[in-house]
């Protein structure tokens, strides 16, 4: 990994994060920002970020998996402490300083030495070994960990299941924003909501058949149950400030979760997801090999067609 981030100082007085990771709606910009602000002793709207265009930014590597705010949130960071060290070795800024004398150590230095721009490089946890050329060797550094709890009804005159609670424990490292954060873990449980009891993708050919809206059946905010959030932190040492990765988490947890439920409710094991009200009929009348007569099927045959 070849991650390079910077900070400069701007004519506006304020700092800007230079790093080619995108915000998707993962709260990036949100995040890198916060991180900057804390290791310079800034407030957050002192701090903008450079838009996400290489030819002004740094290659900062792709924006995937959790990738951004545990290793591009520690460049940052890094970056930014090698920024107030630049201008304590200047002569210009004393390691006590605050933010107003930051502030003018950056245009002072500017008007003596032209731009102030600071540059770091990702560093690998120590005792972690990947091979970029053979592609092989310990990918990621840390683990988050995760313990989700569904508790549902199964209706045996419809077979449909109504997801009544649901409870998710996070272990992230340190939450940097606990809104976003809380936001991350519901917007990922509703959509592993989504691919346990809902989202059924019927393919023909090499064609996907129900790819509109109409027939794609998503969860909707009724169908949602209380999403109850909880953060257990144990800091990374290797992380900005000892966050670690969370994007993943709340996409891989819920369904499993959720058949458990179903399975503990009508002492009947499933064997994939989506559990459609027909695929519960189907098991729980003890016929799973009768085919299935349902809509699904047949889009399928008339896509065969």
């Amino acid at each position: 990994m070849n991650a390079l981030v910077g900070l400069e100082a701007t004519p506006a007085g304020g700092v800007r994060v230079l790093v080619s990771s995108t915000d998707i709606g993962q709260g990036t910009n949100t995040i890198l920002s916060q991180i900057a602000a804390e290791a310079l002793g800034l407030e957050y709207d002192d701090v903008s970020m450079a838009p996400a265009d290489t030819s002004t930014v740094p290659n900062s590597g792709p924006t995937v998996a959790s990738r951004t705010a545990m290793i591009i949130g520690k460049i940052v960071h890094t970056a930014a402490l090698k920024m107030r060290q630049t201008l304590t070795e200047s002569g210009l800024l004393e390691p006590s300083a605050g933010r107003e004398e930051f502030l003018a150590a950056c245009q002072t230095y500017r008007q003596r030495f032209g731009e102030l721009k600071c540059f770091s490089r990702y560093e690998a946890a120590p005792n972690i070994f990947w091979n970029d050329e053979l592609y092989r060797g310990e990918a990621y550094p840390a683990y988050a960990w995760a313990v989700y709890i569904a508790e549902v009804t199964v209706d045996t005159n419809t077979y449909s299941v109504t997801i009544d609670d649901f409870v998710a424990l996070q272990e992230i490292g340190k939450v940097l924003h606990p809104v976003l954060a809380t936001g991350q873990i519901e917007g990922g449980v509703a959509q592993g909501i989504g691919f346990a009891l809902y989202e059924k993708v019927v393919w023909n050919d090499g064609k996907m058949l129900n790819n509109q809206m109409t027939n794609y059946i998503m969860p909707t905010s009724e169908d949602l149950p209380p999403i109850r959030v909880f953060f257990e932190e144990m800091p990374y040492q290797y992380g900005p400030y000892g966050a670690k990765g969370i994007g993943e988490l709340p996409m891989d947890g819920p369904a499993p979760a959720i058949v458990n439920a179903i399975v503990q409710a009508t002492g009947t094991s499933f064997n994939a997801i989506p559990l459609l009200p027909e695929d519960i009929f189907r098991v729980l009348t003890a016929e799973p090999d009768r085919p299935a007569e349902d809509f699904f099927s047949a889009l399928a045959a008339e896509g065969s067609q």
